[in-house]
Order: C-alpha cells, then structure tokens, then sequence
C-alpha cells in the first residue's frame, strides 16, 4: 500500500482534530439527535465534488459530541465524523487510550467481513499455501508479486509458517500498476508452483485456462469486496486488514479469532 505520509502523523492530527472539536459540543450525539442520512448525503456530495462517496448510515459515535457516518468511497468502506448539524465533516480515527483500541477500525472491521460462502468462493482462489495445514492459526494473504510491502509482510508471515504456528493461504491479485503482474501469476498456477518459486518471480508463457481464470476470478472477489490494494490479510473470522502488520499486531489479531 502506498502512503504519502507516516501512518502516525495522519493519525495524531486526525486525533487532535477529533477531540478539540469534541471538546466544544456540550451534549453527546444520540440517535434522535445526529443529522438525518438525506441531510448528510447532500453535505458529503457538497464537500466531495466529483467524487462518488455514498453514505450508507449515521449513528451516535464512540465520542462525545460526536456523530459517524459510514459511507462508501469506491466500493470500499470508510467513516467519516459530523456534528448534530451536519455542517463539519471529519477525517480520521478515533483511538481509546485507556483500553487502547482503535474504535474507528474496529467499526470498520464489523463492515469489512465477508460472509462463510465468500470465505468458500475465497478458498478456490487459494494458489499456493505456506505453514503446516495443522497449524493453530490460518490468514489468506492477498498479494502481488511486484508489490514492496508485501516483500515486508512476507518476513512475518514466513517466519510464524516455519515455527508452525501459522498458515498462510496465498491468493494472487496483481495490481493493474504492475506490468507483467498478472501474466506471472498465471504462469504461477499454470505451472502448479509455490511459494519459493514465487519469492524467485517465477516466469514462463504458459498462459492456460486454469490459471487465467483463477486470476481473473480473484481480481474480481477482491473489487467486489472493495480490496483495491496489497498487503491484505484476510482472518478466519472474515474481517479483512489492508496494510503491513507487524507481528505483534498481526498476533493481536489472530488471537481474536
């Protein structure tokens, strides 16, 4: 995934903003009290000329004052924070110091969930596995052979694989930036190579049926459930992380499963 700035500086000032403007609003947003989905709707198309940003619900917020918007941004979903008005719109994520958890995530992780028959459709996309089929833990890691941060993201994912405490289901998606991306993982599932064949950016021309079909079929699950980058995890619980983790957040959240 590409960032233009430190994951961290976006958050901190996302943050600030969040809780300054919390701060002025003498009563907690309820439900009776947020502004109506119509009303809404009119100020996001207002503030997002030209974009196609839909909102689906707004409900009270996890902050005082404060009420969330989940809207749907290029079939992907996100939240956005509005006052009882409706008139301020903001970005960011809200974060819990005293049980130190991410609610914004958290809500988004609750729409980001694919059902058991996505999981199933998911499982035949599967182009290779790595860890032990006995091991305790399982993720579907959605990747792309040119991808850099899934190079990151691997070292983790290889390392719990070894110790037998992970495995990790491969789902081939190359990204249309990617030049070549798309053929190499054809050759891939055409050819039945795996994981070190993989690392090694395995080529070759056979471009067969079974292989081009897969792919395809894997480029369209990922759009239709709003997955538009690489890294992504996806758990066994059908929430879904786009993004590197490192092991300690990764283990965090295999241990919700």
């Amino acid at each position: 995934m590409h960032a233009k700035k430190p994951a961290w500086t976006i958050f901190l000032t996302s943050l600030a903003a969040l809780l300054a403007f919390a701060s002025l609003q003498p009563k907690p947003c309820s439900a009776a009290s947020c502004p109506e989905l119509t009303l809404i709707q009119e100020k996001i198309w207002a503030a997002f000329a030209g974009r196609n940003v839909v909102a689906k619900a707004v409900e009270p917020s996890p902050v005082s004052g404060l009420c969330q918007v989940h809207v749907v941004v290029n079939e992907k979903n996100q939240i956005l924070y509005t006052d009882a008005s409706g008139r301020y719109l903001l970005l960011g994520q809200i974060l819990d110091t005293q049980d130190k958890k991410n609610l914004t995530q958290a809500r988004l992780d609750e729409f980001n969930h694919l059902t058991a028959k996505d999981k199933e459709v998911l499982d035949g996309l599967v182009a290779f596995t790595l860890g032990p089929e006995t091991a305790p833990k399982m993720v579907y890691f959605v990747t792309d052979p040119q991808c850099p941060y899934c190079k990151q993201a691997e070292t983790t994912l290889e390392a719990m694989a070894s110790e037998g405490v992970l495995q990790v289901r491969y789902v081939l998606y190359p990204l249309p930036i990617h030049p070549g991306a798309r053929e190499s993982c054809i050759a891939l599932i055409c050819d039945k190579r795996g994981h070190e064949d993989f690392k090694k950016n395995y080529k070759s021309d056979n471009q067969c049926s079974e292989g081009t079909n897969k792919v395809d079929a894997a480029i369209k699950f990922m759009q239709a459930h709003g997955i538009s980058g690489t890294p992504t995890y996806i758990f066994a619980d059908g929430t879904f992380r786009s993004g590197v983790m490192d092991r300690t957040a990764l283990e965090n959240k295999l241990k919700a499963q």
